[in-house]
């Protein structure tokens, strides 16, 4: 299921925690492209990508040998972690101020994913594709985020309501509200492999 967490990866974790350099580095490369991949979802800004990125592990390492609160999940932790050091970066590099009481629903969230790509290669129709395209973009950046954390990432509804800052019960009626809202604009063979890659990717 999509909450739970392997045991290589826990053992890994609480390796890191103990101080193991060789566990810091193993996370590092474990999650990596994971990041990256939510990270351009954010922004586009690649020197704050990669700053902020820089700025998750710096400050990781230097928790390292240290019990970090409840984190049961290391890969939300991350994206967490990551996500805060963005909109922050954003805040700062924008000089957006009013942003900073609703920074997450003033980032716009890239609405390109992997599964994407697949459905559009079993269309030949060119409005299909953008109708598929174009009822995607109308989508909430909340709904956006939601789809990728839970169908690319695979994070349960109690990881992505700690991604997102919001509750468990929101995050379920976000995904179903976004699923709803797709259902009645694509035709029915396209929402057919919508829902076939998002069940095959999660």
């Amino acid at each position: 299921m999509a909450d739970e967490v392997k045991d290589d990866v826990i053992i890994l974790w609480n390796a890191f925690l103990e101080g193991d350099d060789k566990a810091f580095t193993a996370i590092y490369f474990l999650y990596i492209h994971q990041l990256l991949s939510y990270g351009r979802k954010l922004t586009h800004q690649n020197e704050i990508l990669f700053d902020s990125i820089q700025d998750v592990f710096v400050c990781l390492y230097e928790k390292r040998g240290k019990q970090l609160i409840s984190v049961s999940n290391p890969k939300a932790y991350l994206f967490v972690s990551l996500k805060n050091s963005i909109l922050k970066k954003l805040i700062q590099t924008q000089k957006l101020h009013s942003v900073e009481t609703d920074a997450s629903n003033k980032a716009e969230f890239s609405a390109e994913y992997s599964f994407q790509d697949q459905i559009i290669s079993s269309e030949t129709s060119e409005v299909t594709r953008h109708t598929l395209h174009q009822a995607i973009h109308n989508l909430s950046n909340g709904q956006k985020e939601i789809i990728f954390l839970k169908f690319e990432q695979g994070l349960g509804y109690s990881d992505i309501a700690k991604v997102m800052n919001i509750t468990v019960e929101s995050a379920r009626k976000q995904l179903y509200r976004a699923l709803v809202s797709l259902r009645e604009i694509l035709d029915k063979k396209t929402i057919f492999n919508f829902f076939y890659f998002l069940t095959k990717n999660s």
